[in-house]
């Protein structure tokens, strides 16, 4: 590498419209401005670093003091593109608002936005990160920046567009700027790649721009350390390494882990086999969290490359192993293990052994847990249990002699009832009537008993279900229940 190298984000950096990448709204917005000549006198650009707000300040600086214009576009090649481009124009001034927010230095841009341009038409007053200006200064540039003379343009630029006062926001055009999704930034240093000269592969490209999280410059950053730790080859193998990525392996073989009740003593061994090689337990505990909201995300079908941290080919592996997995155990199970991370980081625990320790007991209590029936598990059981008993009771052999001992002591019961002699406080004729409603009465039950006993019934009558239900509160009364044999539930 030579001594006069050039970082990746400034070698590349855009000097023309039409090489921003994915900020169309902006860019055709200003491209259109200068195609009906209304130029205004002060813009706002808002959005997250590193998606080119700067840029596109600069270019449109350029464009404005251009000496020999391409349509929209500046020449990039007059004496004041190159100034700009190199960053001594006497034209434009970009100021950092953080390190000068105080009224004073409003107040003496105020002084300065008098004179007009040395060599091009406009003075260009770019001020980065304007949010970062105290209260004063704000009503120090109201005034400059609602009424500018007609050779100054003033360009803001924020990352936080709730900081900015209204009374700033009504007086600028604001432009908003968005993320760079993940496919566009992969493709772009694609490109850059093939102009370098580096080996890499989709996943390698993958890891990069997730890394750049939706900014193009700390994309290119990264980009400019990996091709050092790769030595120019970006490789997913060697871009997991550098990262840290522990694969989906070992996510899977934890989660196992934490699913099957026979393989719970080896979540103690993982922990104690990360603890050595030195791996932060935090990072990998919400890394695990991540994996098993991606596995949600599969569930609901939202697995889509924005929203997912896992590159495609790993992916596709998880759609096919995890297809039957049950949703409500995943709901549950990153549920409890959020908490413990939330707890984690709430304790600010000084080492990584006393985090070892922490996590341990945490998923020993979450082991006991998982073995205690649950409330559906419970729920299902009973509905089974009542369904045996409002079955067929006569393929249980246990019972059917209980059955005919209850049917036998109902017919002497009614028998002796039957045979018990009234007081006759009534007349004769009464009596012998009520003589023969009894003795009809008797020779319809002894009709009604061998029937029963002589015809085998399949199903028990109400009486003897009312009697099966009496006897199996007798016997199993007050009996305990082993809570091992309802482990599964």
């Amino acid at each position: 590498m030579s001594e006069n190298h050039q970082v990746l984000f400034r070698k590349y950096r855009p000097q023309f419209f039409r090489d921003v990448i994915y900020q169309d709204l902006a860019v055709g917005s200003l491209q259109n401005a200068f195609k009906s000549k209304k130029i205004g006198h002060a813009y706002i650009f808002i959005g997250p670093r590193g998606v080119g707000k700067t840029t596109i300040a600069r270019i449109l600086a350029k464009r404005l003091n251009c000496e020999n214009p391409d349509g929209v576009e500046p020449c990039n090649e007059c004496t004041s593109c190159l100034e700009i481009t190199k960053g001594n124009s006497n034209d434009v001034f970009e100021i950092d608002a953080a390190s000068n927010s105080g009224v004073d230095n409003i107040r003496e841009l105020r002084e300065n936005v008098k004179f007009n341009a040395m060599g091009g038409k406009y003075r260009v007053y770019i001020l980065d990160e304007v949010h970062m200006l105290s209260g004063a200064a704000f009503n120090a540039l109201l005034k400059t920046l609602e009424e500018p003379p007609a050779h100054v343009v003033f360009i803001l630029a924020t990352t936080e567009y709730h900081k900015i006062p209204e009374t700033i926001l009504s007086r600028c055009q604001d432009f908003h700027f968005r993320k760079v999704p993940v496919t566009v930034l992969q493709n772009y240093i694609e490109t850059l790649c093939t102009k370098e000269g580096l080996k890499y592969d989709s996943e390698g490209l993958f890891w990069i721009a997730k890394k750049g999280d939706g900014s193009v410059r700390d994309t290119l950053s990264f980009m400019e350390q990996a091709v050092i730790f790769t030595d120019g080859n970006l490789t997913g193998a060697k871009l997991r390494k550098m990262i840290g990525y522990h694969g989906i392996d070992t996510f899977t073989d934890f989660l196992n882990q934490l699913i099957d009740t026979s393989q719970s003593a080896q979540i103690f061994e993982t922990l104690e086999n990360l603890f050595q090689a030195g791996i932060d337990l935090g990072k990998f505990i919400w890394d695990f969290i991540e994996f098993l909201n991606s596995l949600l995300l599969i569930k609901d079908n939202l697995a889509d490359r924005e929203s997912i941290n896992i590159p495609q080919e790993d992916l596709q592996k998880l759609k096919q192993n995890y297809r039957e997995l049950d949703r409500e155990i995943l709901v549950l199970l990153a549920e409890r293990i959020f908490s413990v991370h939330e707890k984690l980081n709430l304790m600010k625990l000084r080492s990584s052994y006393e985090m070892k320790v922490y996590l341990e007991i945490q998923f020993r209590k979450l082991i006991l847990d998982r073995e205690k029936p649950s409330v559906s598990g419970l729920l299902a059981k009973i509905t089974e249990l009542t369904k045996l008993v409002q079955g067929d009771i006569s393929v249980l052999p246990d019972h059917s002699e209980a059955l005919k001992k209850t049917s036998v002591n109902q017919s002497q019961v009614a028998e002796s009832k039957n045979q018990t002699p009234k007081p006759q406080t009534t007349s004769p004729f009464e009596t012998n009537v009520e003589g023969k409603q009894n003795k009809s009465q008797a020779e319809t039950f002894d009709t009604k008993q061998s029937s029963n006993t002589s015809a085998p019934s399949t199903k028990p009558t109400d009486n003897s279900s009312e009697d099966m239900e009496k006897l199996l509160k007798e016997k199993f009364s007050g009996v305990e229940v082993d809570s091992n044999q309802f482990k599964n539930l």
